[in-house]
């Protein structure tokens, strides 16, 4: 009886310092993105414009291509061992580094950048030989190539993969696949007038939207709301499709959807929400769309206004006071905490997005 006593009693001891235990790991982690949200970083030690953001980003691109003419996708970083490549590789990553090239070329004229958007260009179309299965979601990008050379062989490319994706709906019930496949056939039915093209871009948004659901997508949650509005994780990508939609179409009530959602996001009451790269990214590109197509500039203003907060945050500056893990250039998927990934998509869409507001200013701060 005694002895049972007594182990019962250890027993209550050590539930109780385990459940300690997990407090205090939890309060830490509770105190640090505390910190991390409500800490103002200091004045900038220098400003940089846009341009020169994106081509100090070009480092870890270059870093990360291959031999073969692909990438290794993506690195994950600690404070402890710093950034080390994850061994991944996918058939349509240089996809990105189309993007990258096109938006820079067409910023600054440099014909280096053409060069490398053709020879990315060339390099993705031989990786899709015989998987382009894999590749039916590299159409934005290349039709960016495309629009900036008229090339045939693009065109070419563009119209067969759209045509392949066409009969595909095995991403139906992803919100973000669905708006990312719904853009892609607005620009394709932008370069080609053929109507089939748009028909399909509204029904993959009304896909797109009815994903709006997190019991139809559990990637998609709530984010935040108010009384009236749901922000779910990948709703940009939505509003990206359509206003692509609006401004290739002139569909008047797609500009209303995209206004109204833009409105009551009201992004810059809410950006710290937005976890992931792959939420804000499209949210900028949605703005912008509609600062071009409106002539607003508030919509240009919450853009840039976005883009600070990733600059100062996410980007692993070479300058000292901003670096992050090593300072290559890349873009953090995540808030920076001491665990973290850097892709390839997520870097080249930010020096892509960098490129659409040419010249702009940023202050590299110092956060920690």
């Amino acid at each position: 009886m005694g002895l049972t006593f007594i182990l019962k009693k250890r027993n209550i001891f050590m539930r109780i310092l385990v459940l300690v235990a997990v407090v205090i790991i939890a309060f830490a982690s509770a105190l640090t993105l505390y910190l991390f949200f409500n800490s103002t970083p200091s004045a900038a030690t220098v400003t940089l414009t846009s341009n020169e953001i994106a081509v100090d980003s070009l480092n870890f691109l270059t870093k990360m291509k291959r031999t073969d003419g692909k990438y290794d996708y993506s690195m994950n970083c600690t404070d402890a061992a710093g950034c080390v490549k994850n061994g991944d590789s996918y058939t349509q990553t240089g996809a990105w580094a189309v993007l990258t090239y096109a938006g820079l070329y067409k910023t600054t004229g440099d014909s280096q950048y053409l060069q490398r958007m053709n020879g990315e260009a060339t390099d993705l179309m031989n990786s899709c030989s015989g998987k382009e299965d894999e590749c039916m979601w590299v159409l934005v990008q290349m039709i960016r190539a495309y629009n900036i050379t008229k090339n045939q062989q693009y065109l070419t490319f563009v119209k067969s993969m759209a045509d392949r994706l066409m009969t595909n709906h095995d991403e139906e019930n992803s919100s973000m696949l669905t708006g990312i496949e719904s853009r892609q056939f607005a620009l394709v039915y932008e370069i080609t007038g053929d109507q089939k093209y748009l028909s399909e871009a509204n029904a993959r948004l009304a896909k797109s939207k009815a994903a709006w659901n997190s019991a139809i997508d559990s990637f998609n949650a709530p984010i935040y709301n108010s009384s009236s509005f749901i922000f779910y994780r990948y709703a940009c990508w939505t509003e990206l499709a359509e206003s692509k939609i609006a401004l290739v179409s002139g569909d008047n009530q797609a500009k209303a959807n995209v206004i109204n959602f833009l409105k009551s996001a009201n992004f810059e009451s809410n950006y710290k929400t937005m976890e992931h790269l792959s939420t804000l990214q499209p949210c900028i590109e949605t703005l912008l769309n509609a600062y071009q197509q409106t002539g607003d500039k508030q919509y240009f203003d919450q853009a840039k206004f976005l883009m600070q907060y990733i600059v100062t945050y996410r980007w692993d500056s070479p300058i000292s006071v901003a670096t992050k893990y090593n300072g290559d250039g890349a873009f953090l998927f995540e808030w920076f905490t001491g665990d973290n990934v850097k892709t390839v998509t997520d870097t080249g869409y930010m020096i892509y997005l960098l490129s659409q507001m040419p010249n702009e200013q940023f202050e590299i701060l110092n956060w920690r």
